[in-house]
């Protein structure tokens, strides 16, 4: 039996040797492609996509809800900027609610595009730039005003301290608008006053139509009783055939041409008083507006800036909140493939299920290279699989994990999982081959990462003869950990 064993595995190796001859040639566009696919699989495999939908939930502003998207941004690339992202988080526990004030998307990259382009923005475009330019300030100050009182925040600081803003931009857009987005009448008080002349200039000519219509000199002339006012016109309802009787301006007539709507001549002189003055104030308005359009084409790129430092601040928040759901703990994070955890529980059922989950110690990268998860079906075994790989996961977007106290997570360049159907990876292959593709991929990829790849594999060797498939899975395996990848498998 120990020999037909032995010629089992070195039948599986064989096997193997062919599916991965390729791994020696050079990568060519095809490989990039499944590697990109394998690595967009291992997300969906370990529900990572999920987590990510709530910690978009978790944001405020429209740029940390896209930075949310972007796994590659959204993911450090080094140890330490896994660290420098907990920091962030870490400091974050150290303000009052009131230092970090976010209630505004701040979605405002659209309107400062149009200005770029020498477009002149809407007056409500105008009022979203300055609430979020207002908001972006306040922020800035409350952090600086936490580290004022001793809060000991020198990383956020230095998000904040890239919070800075032309005078030009201040000048045009602070206390600009009031809160319904209408432009200040404290800092623009000719305004108020056109305004309250043409207030002044409307009431008058209701005036003068009331008592033109109380005199009853166009009574018999007119086809209908009352006045309508048309664009700000005051009129009256005449009969065409009446209507050299009248005099004043037409203004418009009915459908069927029998009823003219004359602008008395007692109110042409209000009526040109009206115009002119609304004339001036519309000009006047938009000469206001092109000069604060114009201050934010000037200062596109320091506001860019300052929205990508609040959207830092604010993704950090979002982190925070995260793991405040799931109950995380910021653990330590190393450079030599461990993993410990004395009460971990899967991110993704806790934030489901809330904590109606059972913890479990897991140790990994300490005194084994690797673990072998084996029992019946429905036991649980690809729970922990997905534990693993997502703590890893999360690591390295410096969120909070439910791990217990005291946890370890380290960071992990490379984390591939090999779950389920690997079909998709590969849509013309059988299932059986797909495996085969991906644990090639899978190779090539930790070939050189040492103790920093993490790879699951559950119920690998599947989709063949269970003798053979045993011996393929079994030499995949002793390979990575020649490489020295830590590996979590499972099996009946």
């Amino acid at each position: 039996p120990a020999a037909r064993q032995q010629r089992r595995l070195q039948r599986g190796r064989k096997i193997w040797k062919v599916a991965a001859a390729a791994t020696d040639d050079e990568v060519d566009a095809q490989d990039v492609q499944l590697a990109e696919s394998l690595a967009q699989r291992t997300l969906e495999a370990l529900d990572f996509d999920f987590v990510i939908q709530k910690l978009r939930g978790n944001c405020y502003t429209k740029m940390a809800q896209e930075m949310c998207g972007n796994y590659a941004n959204l993911m450090a690339n080094t140890a330490e900027e896994a660290r420098e992202l907990y920091r962030e988080v870490q400091e974050l526990t150290l303000l009052e609610d009131d230092d970090v004030s976010l209630a505004d998307p701040m979605d405002i990259v659209g309107p400062i595009d149009e200005a770029k382009r020498g477009a002149v923005l809407e007056q409500p475009q105008l009022a979203q730039v300055a609430r979020a330019i207002e908001l972006m300030l306040k922020m800035r100050t409350g952090l600086v005003n936490a580290s004022e009182r001793g809060v000991a925040i020198p990383h956020l600081l230095d998000i904040s301290g890239e919070m800075d803003l032309p005078e030009e931009i201040l000048d045009a857009l602070l206390g600009s608008f009031d809160e319904a987005g209408e432009l200040s009448d404290k800092k623009y008080p000719e305004i108020v006053l056109m305004r309250r002349r043409i207030e002044e200039i409307e009431r008058e000519g209701l005036a003068k139509m009331r008592e033109i219509l109380s005199s009853g000199r166009y009574r018999k002339m007119m086809a209908d009783d009352g006045y309508v006012q048309y664009g700000g016109t005051l009129t009256l309802a005449i009969k065409a055939s009446e209507i050299g009787k009248v005099g004043g301006n037409v203004i418009d007539e009915s459908r069927s041409g029998k009823m003219v709507y004359v602008e008395p001549p007692e109110l042409a002189g209000n009526g040109a008083e009206l115009k002119a003055t609304q004339t001036e104030l519309k000009f006047k308005i938009r000469r206001i507006l092109g000069q604060m359009s114009l201050a934010i084409t000037h200062a596109a790129e320091p506001m860019m800036v300052c929205l990508k430092a609040c959207a830092r601040i604010d993704l950090a928040r979002a982190r925070l909140f995260l793991g405040e759901d799931m109950e995380g703990d910021i653990p330590e994070v190393g450079e030599e493939g461990v993993i410990v955890a004395r009460r971990a529980r899967n991110p993704c059922l806790l934030l489901r299920r809330g904590n109606r989950v059972v913890g479990y110690r897991l140790e990994l990268g300490t005194w084994c290279q690797g673990l072998i998860l084996s029992g019946p079906n429905a036991g649980g075994k690809t729970v922990v699989l997905k534990t693993l790989g997502l703590f890893a996961l999360l690591a390295r977007c410096g969120i909070p994990v439910p791990a217990g106290e005291n946890a370890r997570v380290d960071f992990f360049s490379v984390v591939l999982a090999e779950v389920g159907d690997m079909q998709t990876i590969v849509d013309d292959l059988s299932t059986y081959s797909a495996h085969l593709v991906a644990a090639r991929i899978i190779l090539r990829q930790t070939r050189d990462a040492g103790v920093g790849a993490l790879v699951m594999m559950d119920e690998a060797g599947t989709g063949t003869d269970p003798q053979q498939g045993a011996a393929i899975a079994r030499a995949t395996m002793e390979t990575l950990l020649d490489y020295g990848t830590r590996l979590v498998a499972t099996t009946h």
